[in-house]
This record gives structure tokens, sequence and C-alpha cells, in this order.
């Protein structure tokens, strides 16, 4: 086995991995409530291929996945059923696949009168699914309290995670699943925002400007890998040469 076609290899793997992560960021960039996917990369321990003289050490990069959980800007839209989350809090959801979690605060009433996403997932109150009095302008404490006509009459369920990179998988549409490793914790200093909603944490310019960046560091493999296997090509050739 060539060891530097293997090294070769993970560098060139781990590229395309952090493309597919940025594309999908800049895809993303006008969603609200969406948080970036970040790439680590880590050097792979380097391991002894081979016997006596002939032994090498083998080594390269791979990459781990994780979500930036920082806030995005702030929009006003002055709708009464958009909410932006100011703190570490997420908005806890039921949907058909059980209890999620998101910073995506456009909310709207079903057919029934219930508060839910845009995506029709049920927002989660005090005890269970919220149903808006009909007729009524509801107001939105900073607590997540709701209120009609000057009357309190359920609260939004806000929870926070001690660490929500490890604690959360990222599912699609601003969602995150709990993976069951800590427990989901009452807010405590987060607050709600009515009438506006967290953008994207992402900064197109800078996430384009590294995905050129990276674009060339996968080219530039590319070129080692055509200069090897040319290599290869005529070490090959000149040993049937012998035969």
């Amino acid at each position: 086995m060539n060891y530097g076609l293997y090294t070769i290899f993970l560098g060139m793997r781990s590229r395309q991995n952090t493309l597919e992560a940025q594309a999908n960021n800049i895809a993303n960039a006008s969603t609200v409530g969406f948080k970036a996917e970040r790439l680590v990369y880590s050097s792979v321990e380097a391991e002894a291929k081979g016997t006596g003289d002939k032994q090498r050490l083998v080594s390269g990069v791979t990459t781990s996945s994780g979500i930036d959980f920082t806030e995005g800007a702030r929009q006003q839209t002055g709708r009464d059923l958009d909410i932006a989350i100011v703190g570490d809090a997420f908005l806890q959801i039921q949907t058909p696949r059980g209890a999620r979690f998101t910073r995506a605060g456009s909310l709207t009433l079903n057919a029934a009168g219930q508060l839910v996403t845009k995506n029709g997932d049920l927002v989660t109150g005090s005890n269970g699914p919220i149903t808006v009095p009909r007729d009524g302008k509801v107001a939105i404490e900073p607590n997540g309290e709701l209120s009609s006509g000057g009357q309190t009459f359920d609260k939004l369920k806000l929870v926070r995670f001690n660490n929500p990179a490890s604690a959360l998988i990222k599912e699609g549409d601003s969602l995150f699943m709990a993976n069951g490793t800590q427990n989901a914790q009452e807010n405590v200093n987060s607050t709600v925002i009515q009438g506006s909603l967290e953008n994207s944490n992402i900064n197109s310019i800078s996430e384009m400007v590294a995905m050129i960046n990276n674009n060339r560091e996968f080219e530039s493999l590319q070129k080692s890998l055509t200069l090897l296997m040319n290599d290869l090509g005529r070490k090959i050739s000149g040993e049937i040469g012998k035969i």
C-alpha cells in the first residue's frame, strides 16, 4: 500500500466534508433560527504499518461535526406571534417524532386555535399545547407568559442545556433533538422579545471566503494526488519492463 495515497485521501475527504457543510450554511443564511455547522480538523494518530525495515508511520487528518450556537442578529417584524429569544434557551415544541427544540420563533395559529410553528408543530406551554383565546390580541411577556385581554392564559416552555453542543442533534428546519446525555432545564435568564425574529448566525461573506480557501486546499491535494499517481505509474511501468 502507498501510504502517501492514504494521507492525501484523508485530507481530500476532510476538505470535501467541510465544503458540504459550508455550502449548507450559505444556503441557510436567510433561514430563521438556523445555527451554523462547523467542522473541526483533528490529526489521526500515527499508526505503524509494515514490519522490520519496511515499517512506516501513517497519519492524516479527519473532521468532526459541531454546531455553533452563538446567537444570530435580531430583526423586528412587528408581528404579534413572532418571538426572538435573548439568551441560551430554546423553545420546546411537540412533533410527531416527540419533543424538539428550536430558536426559530415564527409562530402562527392552526385551525383549532393552537400555537404552532411554521411547519405546524405544536408549541409547548405549561401543560402541553397552547390554545389561544379567540378574537384576542396576544401579548407575550419577556418571561414567556401569554396573555389576552389582560388575562394570562399560558406560558411558553423555554428550556436550556448546560452544553447544547454536546446535548443536541441537528435535524433540519432549525429543529434540534436531545440525545439523552443531558436533561433539559427550566429557563432562568433568557428572555423573549415579541415582534422580532432571530436570524441565522451565518455571515455569508465570511463563509464564502472560507469556502473559497477550502476549495483551493482541496484542489492542491488533487494536484498532489495526480503527481503521486503519475509517479506510481512510471514505477509500475519500469518494473513491468524488467520482466
